[in-house]
């Protein structure tokens, strides 16, 4: 295997303690498996010929956050965004996603998506009933800014590990006097639990602490209580359901919240299991979580071919069908995107 250093995202302290900066992704990984965890996170491997093409539903989900970015950075800069530039936005992020090779790797459900057309209709009825809205309503503050390879938010220390946790929100805004992170989601349609999803969890939970904590080092007091995720579905919701009911909505906004108690036991579970992961570090003993080898993420493990063979054999498949990967980095710091 080539010799590749990944973005380390933990550090041996001169006390004998690992500092570790994570994030919701990092800790949902290591939840899933421990072995999956190294293999992608400290060997920095990945199957030959992984995400030539994205699957349809991340696919759509990076081209909406790419098209929610332009339209909220826009508004940032006080520019006004007509209705007949919304044509021109999706094409630019459909191009910059490279969906086309998505679209051909999965056709049938970009067909039922309604390929590009489909996705100028999304954002123009997003436009129509959102966006409009939010230009009168919304003070944005940020646009996809990142937070802790700084070490800005301690979430606290152990006999083994310095946590800090580390994010990027794709807005903060201030509305009513109130500061709100924002996450722009999608999904295949929103029904009755599609809030469900987003709380309990480390992502919403951790953007609402490091929000408060971030603004209390701007000489802020301000209380962060809660978050906005913005939901779009990616199924155009019908007129006439089956069933007679009410039409689905195909955007809707979700704002889960949490008490002072909700955080600090949020803060103690994830230093618990940042201790574990120091532990494995440390030991090179990773517990393997078969169940997961053929649903992971609803798929197949992409380790599956590499462990269901013998112990013997797994050296031999590593370096015949695996690869290193693009190395785990949360967010560019501002200073190096200048």
């Amino acid at each position: 295997m080539p010799n590749h250093e990944p973005y380390v995202f933990y550090k041996l302290l001169p006390d004998g303690r690992f500092k570790l900066n994570v994030d919701a992704s990092l800790m949902k990984d290591f939840d899933l498996c421990e072995r999956y965890f190294y293999l992608k996170h400290i060997k920095n491997v990945r199957p030959k010929g992984l995400a030539i093409a994205k699957p349809f539903p991340m696919a759509i989900g990076s081209w909406w956050s790419d098209v929610m970015d332009m339209f909220y950075e826009h508004l940032k800069k006080g520019e006004d965004i007509s209705k007949d530039r919304i044509q021109e936005i999706a094409l630019l992020s459909w191009a910059k996603n490279n969906i086309e090779a998505s679209a051909l790797a999965d056709p049938k459900k970009f067909k039922s998506f309604g390929d590009l057309a489909g996705a100028v209709l999304m954002l123009q009825e997003y436009y129509d009933s959102q966006y409009l809205i939010d230009k009168q309503n919304w003070k944005i503050v940020s646009v996809e800014q990142g937070f802790g390879l700084k070490d800005e938010v301690h979430i606290g220390e152990t006999r083994r590990c310095v946590v800090y946790w580390v994010g990027k929100p794709d807005l903060t805004i201030v509305e009513d006097r109130r500061l709100f992170p924002i996450d722009h989601k999608t999904t295949n349609s929103i029904g009755a639990n599609t809030g469900d999803e987003y709380k309990p969890g480390d992502q919403m939970i951790g953007y609402v602490h490091s929000c408060e904590v971030l603004a209390k080092q701007l000489g802020i007091d301000i209380r962060v209580d809660r978050c906005v995720v913005n939901v779009c579905s990616r199924t155009r919701p019908t007129d006439k359901p089956r069933n007679g009911g009410a039409k689905k909505p195909r955007f809707k906004r979700y704002y889960p919240n949490y008490t002072r108690d909700e955080i600090e036991e949020w803060k103690r579970d994830l230093l618990l299991r940042c201790d574990r992961m120091v532990h494995c570090i440390s030991t090179n003993e990773w517990t393997w979580r078969k169940t997961a080898c053929t649903n992971i993420y609803r798929r197949m493990c992409d380790f599956h071919e590499l462990d269901s063979k013998t112990p013997a054999a797994r050296e031999f498949i590593l370096a015949a069908n695996f690869q290193e990967g693009v190395a785990w980095k949360p967010y560019e710091p501002i200073e190096e995107e200048e």
